[in-house]
């Protein structure tokens, strides 16, 4: 039985676990298509809702997944959103399980993002740990706007069959729904900070705080100048968010009773 989609400021987030979410992936490996992935949280979902161009990116990429357990939270507690969802599935555990897939399957990765000596380190570790991994290339995320063609031109050249982005939200989601198909892979994610724990040079918050919902106090931990507002304000802010989210559905609702010439004030049966 398909689960019910919840919907953030117009944005569908799949009610999906993370094997689902990989096994959706590995099909989509197995087709010719470009299919893009992309994560929301709290401060991503400010974000959306303050920006018509990141919100549309969002709304019109394959597969959407919670990041963050404020996300998840949210449907539980908050009916009008849509429905109820099973679980996090946050980019890193994917990146993770499609790496690994690869791997094992002959597919070919290539890395965008961070700087020169982070996306060098993390090819180096992950030829590490998958030593049947076949790294296409990588390129660095610091290039000019005119550079995205031939950037994206290069990807194709490589012939890469999944492409990870580390350019940090929304440039990486706006940057896929553009130049995306125009790289010749068949999946493609944003990943956010990752490459940068990856290659060590930051930690990731332990399995418990993640759980927990407490991963974003780890990172504050770790950069509190660069962190502290989009947190312990963002967190307030996303409050804010939700009974905006609540209004716009009670409009929907009226507009939609409206429209089949109910009045406002009856009941459906």
């Amino acid at each position: 039985m398909k689960r019910p989609t919840p919907v953030f400021a117009g944005v569908p987030v799949a009610n999906l676990t993370l094997d689902e979410t990989l096994a959706q992936v590995a099909t989509w490996l197995q087709e010719p298509d470009f299919r893009r992935m992309a994560v929301v949280n709290a401060a991503i979902l400010l974000d959306v809702e303050r920006d018509a161009g990141f919100q549309t990116a969002l709304a019109t990429a394959d597969l959407v997944t919670a990041d963050g357990m404020s996300v998840v939270w949210a449907t539980w507690w908050l009916p009008f959103l849509g429905g109820r969802l099973v679980a996090r599935v946050a980019a890193p555990e994917v990146m993770e399980g499609v790496l690994a897939w690869c791997a094992h399957h002959g597919q070919r990765i290539y890395l965008l993002g961070a700087t020169g000596e982070v996306v060098t380190a993390v090819c180096e570790r992950l030829q590490q740990r998958f030593p049947t991994l076949s790294i296409a290339g990588a390129q660095d995320g610091y290039f000019p706007e005119a550079a995205s063609s031939a950037v994206a031109a290069a990807i194709r050249s490589a012939r890469a069959d999944v492409l990870f982005v580390a350019m940090g939200s929304p440039k990486q989601e706006l940057w896929l729904a553009r130049y995306g198909p125009q790289t010749g892979v068949r999946f493609a994610l944003g990943v956010g900070g990752y490459f940068d724990i990856l290659a060590g040079k930051r930690k990731r918050a332990p399995r418990w705080m993640q759980s927990c919902g407490l991963e974003w106090s780890f990172r504050l931990m770790q950069e509190p100048r660069r962190l502290w507002r989009r947190y312990l304000i963002g967190n307030l802010a996303f409050l804010g968010f939700l009974r905006r989210e609540r209004r716009r559905a009670a409009d929907r609702q009226l507009a939609n009773r409206l429209s089949v010439g109910q009045p406002s004030g009856e009941k459906t049966s």
